[in-house]
């Protein structure tokens, strides 16, 4: 790292940032967020888990990550996770249009009115990739139909009274191909916070090279940012250990690229598992090393 970057403490008086993650466990066993917080040395600000649309909404759940000091994200899938990943007509946004899950809706948005406390929502995320049952081309699925589905379900929740859901709309940053941005975006007036997801998958994929942080997320940044006066968080964020220095990545994108680069980055959440490729932060020796002294410093220590 150049010696000429800004120092930390500096950054940190300006500015802070939760740091959060996303454990495998979840959200069934809070044992690996645990596992987390003793290895990171610093408590997630935001826990993070996915539920698809068979899951009912539990607050049991939300309860275990408040009581770790933590505000819960729950991505919100509509689909079932023990179908296929893509093919699943049950689930397209016409039929979500159509009024055949307004009564899981409904009940889940009474259910989070009743738990009445803030927790982040990111629904549908992803959505202009090619792989989810949420996406344009796929299911039959139109840009077109995933905006007006995230108004419907936006409305429904605001009649049930669930006040305190705050809205995370969330693509995965721009690649070839991807659905453009504004495309699916509802609108700042159903949005309370803009998302990021990207990877550093080194050289894991025949299509993967290595990336900094900063070549990961630039451009997406400047073109969500254009769209929406929200604030960002990224929820999804992680680095292989395959084709570079893992340890130097963390230490370079938590403590220079996300703080100088992107000022609107107010949450950052790591993918904390070990799934296509190990993505946590123990990976390595100097990988946990890297992450805890990231995670010490002030710029992550407040909620």
């Amino acid at each position: 790292m150049s010696a000429a970057l800004p120092p930390v403490p500096a950054l940190a008086a300006q500015r802070h940032i939760a740091l959060g993650a996303f454990t495998a466990t979840l959200p069934w066993d809070f044992s690996s967020i645990d596992e987390y917080t003793r290895l990171s040395g610093n408590p997630p600000r935001i826990i993070h888990w996915f539920q698809d649309w068979k899951m009912p909404f539990n607050a049991s759940y939300m309860n275990q990550a408040r009581r770790r000091g933590a505000i819960p994200m729950v991505s919100w899938e509509p689909w079932d996770w023990n179908g296929n990943r893509t093919h699943q007509p049950r689930y397209s946004l016409k039929r979500i249009l159509s009024g055949a899950h307004d009564p899981y809706i409904r009940r889940w948005a009474r259910r989070a009115a009743a738990w009445g406390r803030p927790f982040y929502l990111r629904f549908a995320a992803e959505m202009n990739a090619d792989w989810d049952t949420w996406s344009p081309g796929v299911n039959g699925n139109t840009a077109r139909q995933y905006v007006a589905v995230w108004r419907k379900v936006h409305r429904m929740f605001r009649r049930a009274g669930a006040s305190k859901v705050r809205w995370v709309w969330c693509p995965v940053v721009y690649y070839e191909g991807s659905t453009p941005f504004e495309k699916v975006f509802p609108g700042d007036a159903y949005v309370d916070w803009v998302g990021l997801d990207g990877y550093n998958w080194g050289n894991t994929q025949p299509w993967s090279s290595w990336q900094s942080a900063a070549e990961i997320f630039s451009r997406s940044y400047r073109m969500a940012g254009r769209l929406s006066k929200k604030p960002f968080m990224i929820p999804e964020i992680a680095s292989t250990e395959h084709g570079g220095n893992k340890a130097r990545w963390i230490n370079r994108a938590l403590l220079d690229e996300i703080p100088s680069r992107f000022p609107r980055v107010k949450a950052v959440v790591w993918f904390d598992a070990d799934k296509e490729t190990d993505w946590r932060i123990n990976s390595s020796p100097s990988a946990l090393r890297a992450w805890r002294k990231a995670a010490a410093s002030p710029l992550y220590r407040r909620r």
